[in-house]
């Protein structure tokens, strides 16, 4: 029989987390480095209730669950600890622990008694497989396929193999914006190991994507002070013990492109990325700083690069693979039910033969690169 206890301050369950992280299995979006920045900066709201799931049972820990209580569009919704910043959302396994639907099934029912009164649990974004581990909570009836997917690439072998495993016009590009690059004044990749000149950088990449975002009209939050304190704790906290990787090119006193990025064991994931002005076009600065950063970080042992959510094309020119992730939403009143219904619609459509081929037929394709 499984225990479940609910944590409603980071400080009070970060030793337990820290531990059942270091050996369980997680994304880094779920290690103690992110979360403990998240609850301090982004969650640190009033109108936001951290619950910090706890599922236990005679042997220890199995799983932990991030997740908060906020009211949106009227409703009391429980969800991850996301708010637009967490590419994938999932527990922390415990180490040695499995699950089959029935004891997924179980935990899920201890856990949804012991939370708190809300209208609707939605938890989007999840991983199917954990770092090797099948996710429980995909294995729940509720659990839905996501219009998302993540993008994973793993380089086992020697990164020279994997760059001449590339698709020749793809390698000949990125040899080429190298060679164009290298050709600007006082031209450098680097792997950014000292926080000031980090932070420096950091505030170019948040100037340049908000920016980028303004071009494309799209709306953006990251430049609200909680989030841009996240950021800067990260890179205060994490630079250090390498859990957080800050990369840049850079020509002169000018920040060609930047890569902000998360660590967990051998697995690198990237969070944000940016890139200069129209002027530095011609080296192609943003996928060929991915690609630096990752034969630096190959050379340091990782072996496995997540490119997170968004399907672009250049994630399946360099090896990336997708990833499945799925969405559970579920109503914990009756006022949730008409967000469940309407979810359900939805699944059923995007499942649809006659939509998924419409879906096909007028898809932009990529333009010819």
């Amino acid at each position: 029989m499984a225990d479940v206890t609910v944590a409603n301050r980071w400080a009070d369950i970060e030793t337990l987390w820290t531990d059942a992280a270091r050996t369980g299995r997680s994304t880094p979006f779920q290690q103690p480095r992110w979360l403990a920045s998240w609850f301090a900066t982004i969650g640190n709201d009033a109108a936001i209730e951290p619950l910090l799931v706890g599922v236990h049972d005679g042997d220890g820990p199995m799983l932990l669950m991030p997740l908060v209580r906020r009211r949106h569009a009227g409703l009391v919704v429980i969800e991850p600890a996301d708010l637009g910043v967490t590419d994938y959302n999932a527990p922390v396994i415990a180490a040695g622990r499995s699950f089959q639907h029935e004891s997924a099934a179980a935990i899920w029912r201890a856990v949804k008694t012991a939370l708190p009164p809300a209208d609707v649990i939605r938890i989007s974004k999840m991983p199917r497989i954990v770092d090797g581990a099948v996710n429980p909570l995909s294995l729940l009836a509720s659990a839905r396929p996501s219009t998302l997917n993540g993008n994973v690439l793993t380089v086992e072998g020697a990164w020279s193999a994997y760059h001449h495993g590339l698709e020749r016009t793809f390698r000949k590009e990125i040899e080429r914006s190298w060679r164009v690059f290298e050709r600007y004044p006082a031209a450098k990749f680097e792997i950014i190991r000292e926080p000031a000149r980090a932070l420096a950088v950091l505030r170019t990449l948040e100037r340049q994507q908000a920016e980028r975002m303004a071009e494309l009209g799209k709306d953006y939050l990251l430049d609200e002070p909680r989030y841009e304190a996240h950021y800067r704790r990260l890179i205060e906290q994490g630079l250090a013990d390498g859990s957080v990787r800050l990369s840049a090119l850079s020509s002169q006193d000018a920040v060609v492109a930047a890569l902000l990025g998360i660590t967990h064991g051998q697995t690198f994931a990237m969070v944000r990325i940016s890139t200069g002005g129209s002027e530095w076009k011609n080296c192609s600065p943003g996928r060929l700083v991915i690609y630096k950063t990752m034969e630096a970080l190959h050379a340091e042992g990782l072996r496995h690069f997540d490119y997170t959510i968004g399907d672009y094309a250049y994630k399946r020119r360099m090896g990336a693979e997708p990833a499945a992730l799925v969405d559970l939403i579920e109503s914990a009143s009756l006022k949730g039910w008409p967000i469940v219904l309407k979810d359900r619609l939805r699944a059923r459509l995007r499942a649809s033969p006659a939509i998924v081929a419409l879906r096909a037929k007028f898809r932009p394709r990529a333009p010819a690169r």
